[in-house]
């Protein structure tokens, strides 16, 4: 019986090894086939299988690593795509299932009420769900809405994943460790130069570090410097003294890197996080936070990006290639609104659309027909083009949701709560003039540490304060 049972072992196996060999030469057959002479594709096929192995392994360090790295790997992912997807969208899809994985495990002990907010999201995903069946590019809105599931998949990994003071410290010290990797390649690239540094000839050198294009990593920025600063002010225990002490430089290293993306919208969201803590909970920095423009407008490309803003304002016979990029912005939302039909506005023209149709916006160019892509560079406007009145307000219902689950949480640590509301605010300013919710890695860690904060707020309250009105701890 047992050497039958050890031929039917072997046999089992030289048939999984027969079929793992046909499958992945098969496979490597078909890459080759369609990579043709871009060999650094068939660096996708390991990699892939790598990020499986160690999702296998454990779901929450392959978790812990993601957030550790995701911000560092848009170059990499970008290098090795074949068509719309690639790599990124099976890392996406791997957070998406661990997120669903979640629902069915043991429900968190502190687990906040988040029922406002799973209703506010479900609204929205529906009515991006629904919208792909009327969407004119619909592999590329399909993308879309999974990046939208992905975001909605973060935040309630947040709200899942903190049991302990611990848990959250450890949490918040990953994302304000992911920032690591593009700080050193983009320091790097300002001492050497290298893919890091974009230029071109309207706004000269501009730093996107390990990011496609400098605007994507300003918010990014700004998330990481009020992150960070949020941890040298809270006194976290597991930060030792001689890393807290470093953490201001740190910080006044990000704000420089923020100033080389030359990203304005980035500039006013940091400052107003500052401004508004000086106001609110230490007034003996205000002179200084009131001096800092006037001081940085001493630096050239900083008056220049500003100065910007004053040329280059008719609209009359200019087209898009003349106008400030503020003027181009108000030219994009004006005619894409005009072009748009009453009929679409309610439900839109689904997602993706913007990008689709921008080629058909009357009077895009006074000169020349237009035959380029172009992004919203607004999400209210984006949203309402491509979902109607119903998907903007929808995600302005989920926006009114989490802000007022802030606010209920804010007298039980008064600190993180603002820190995490002034994150809202600046991504509902930055989202005014900017592809906001195209950013995917900034959306990951905004609404990773939204859940993260939300889970964290009961961890403030003692026990029998869950029937009791409540009181601020001590």
């Amino acid at each position: 019986m047992l050497k039958l049972n050890i031929s039917k072992t072997k046999l089992v196996f030289s048939m999984l090894s027969a079929f793992s060999a046909l499958f992945f030469g098969l496979v490597s057959l078909f890459i080759t086939q369609v990579i043709g002479d871009h060999y650094i594709y068939l660096l996708s096929l390991p990699i892939a299988i790598v990020i499986g192995l160690v999702f296998l392994f454990d779901r929450y360090f392959f978790f812990l690593l993601v957030i550790l790295t995701r911000s560092s790997l848009d170059v990499v992912f970008n290098s090795i795509k074949l068509g719309s997807f690639g790599i990124g969208a099976v890392l996406n899809a791997l957070v998406i299932l661990i997120a669903i994985l979640t629902i069915f495990e043991k429900p968190n002990p502190i687990q906040p009420d988040i029922t406002n907010i799973k209703r506010a999201w479900i609204i929205f995903l529906t009515l991006s769900f629904l919208s792909l069946t009327y969407s004119p590019a619909v592999l590329q809105s399909v993308k879309v809405f999974l990046i939208y599931v992905s975001y909605a998949s973060m935040f309630l990994l947040g709200t899942k994943l903190v049991n302990s003071q611990s848990d959250f410290d450890k949490w918040i010290k990953v994302v304000a460790l992911s920032s690591i990797i593009p700080v050193l390649y983009g320091l790097f690239c300002i001492v050497f130069g290298g893919r890091g540094m974009a230029f071109s000839y309207q706004e000269g050198f501009r730093l996107r570090s390990t990011f496609p294009h400098p605007n994507p990593f300003a918010p990014y920025l700004v998330l990481m410097i009020t992150v960070c600063f949020y941890i040298y002010k809270s006194k976290i225990t597991s930060i030792g003294n001689g890393l807290r002490k470093t953490l201001p430089l740190y910080i006044l290293l990000l704000v420089a890197m923020l100033i080389m993306t030359k990203t304005r919208s980035g500039w006013v969201a940091c400052y107003m996080f500052f401004f508004l803590y000086a106001v609110m909970h230490e007034r003996k920095y205000l002179f200084i936070v009131i001096l800092a423009p006037f001081v940085a407008l001493l630096i050239p490309e900083v008056q220049e990006r500003v100065l910007d803003l004053t040329s280059d304002n008719d609209f009359g016979s200019s087209g898009y290639g003349r106008l400030n990029s503020y003027a181009w912005r108000l030219k994009i939302w004006s005619d894409s609104l005009a072009w748009m039909s009453k009929t679409n506005y309610l439900t839109g023209y689904g997602l993706y659309s913007f990008i689709h149709h921008s080629t058909s916006f009357a009077m895009a160019n006074a000169f020349q027909k237009q035959d380029f892509d172009i992004n919203a560079h607004n999400i209210y406007v984006q949203l309402f083009f491509e979902l109607g009145i119903f998907g903007l307000l929808a995600f302005l219902y989920l926006m009114f949701e989490v802000f007022k689950k802030l606010l209920r949480i804010y007298k039980f640590n008064r600190l993180l709560v603002f820190t995490v509301i002034v994150m809202l605010l600046e991504f509902a300013f930055m989202g005014y003039a900017d592809n906001l919710l195209d950013y995917l890695v900034f959306n990951w860690y905004l609404w990773f540490t939204l859940g993260l904060t939300i889970s964290a707020s009961r961890l403030f309250q003692k026990p029998e304060q869950d029937t009791r009105p409540q009181k601020i701890s001590s």
